[in-house]
């Protein structure tokens, strides 16, 4: 069962054991720009995402009219 990424209205879904950061290499993500949040937890670079698991990426980049 794969992890599953969800950013706005799109599911990813990647396979095994990886951290956050590779992660969001794998879906040509910044990590700079982009926080992952799992049960309402927000997860570092580091914290480790596992098979079974939904996890949620937000943008941390917001626009609007200047």
């Amino acid at each position: 069962m794969p992890v599953i990424l969800i950013l706005r209205r799109q599911e990813f879904q990647l396979e095994g054991t990886l951290s956050v950061k590779d992660a969001l290499k794998q879906l040509n993500l910044s990590p700079e720009s982009h926080l992952v949040v799992r049960d309402g937890e927000l997860l570092t670079e580091n914290d480790s995402l596992r098979n079974g698991e939904t996890v949620k990426i937000v943008s941390a980049i917001s626009g609007g009219a200047s």
